[in-house]
């Protein structure tokens, strides 16, 4: 059995936290923080929108199921090869920012061991947005990084930042503990700028 369902929710102290790429905190930055996996998480009009405060900041304390699942936590391949499942409570929680002129949904899943370390089994998924404006245009995941083509053409390398940190932690070793803390960081990159036509000698662009 892959799945242990866990149907009480607990308190979950949520903080997120935006850098520059200077690792300045990023002041005054909308974003939409939607947590766990309901049936409408991809909708736009999903989770809360807020915008960091001047410490990069924002923070919500709000009710949520944790998963508890049975998962393979060895770090290389071949550990992996002699690894068994192990217990995790794990959260998905997904952020909408713009980059490149355009909204994207990116979701991450924290998992936390039994014995105590908090951890990311897969890889984070970014979506655009479909023609019925949900955020269900998947874009592909090439060699550790994700694109997709902008409608003026150009390839853009998305989300416009990378997760520097992101922990699950119970507010107390018990383990029925009803109150836990999500601690997510995220740097920005550097704005995207589109590459300009290459014109020819002749004046032409090509």
């Amino acid at each position: 059995m892959n799945q242990i369902p866990i149907t009480r929710p607990v308190s979950l102290d949520v903080q997120i936290t935006v850098l520059h790429p200077d690792k300045s905190f990023a002041v005054g930055v909308p974003l939409r923080v939607i947590l766990g996996t309901a049936s409408d998480w991809q909708s736009p009009s999903a989770g809360e929108e807020m915008v960091t405060g001047d410490d990069g900041t924002v923070q919500r304390t709000v009710p949520v199921v944790l998963a508890s699942k049975r998962r393979e936590v060895a770090s290389n391949f071949f550990a992996r090869l002699m690894a068994s499942r192990e217990s995790t409570r794990q959260v998905q929680v997904a952020v909408v920012m713009e980059y490149a002129g355009r909204s994207w949904l990116s979701a991450i899943t924290v998992d936390r061991r039994a014995s105590g370390a908090s951890l990311r089994l897969d890889p984070m998924r970014v979506y655009g947005r479909a023609s019925d404006g949900r955020f269900t245009d998947d874009v592909p995941l090439h060699d550790g990084s994700w694109h997709k083509r902008l409608p003026s053409g150009a390839m853009a390398s998305l989300p416009g930042f990378v997760v520097t940190q992101a922990t699950l932690d119970p507010e107390s070793p018990a383990a029925d503990n009803a109150a836990w803390r999500l601690r997510v960081t995220l740097q920005q990159w550097e704005p995207h700028v589109l590459s300009a036509p290459i014109t020819s000698a002749a004046g032409t662009a090509r």
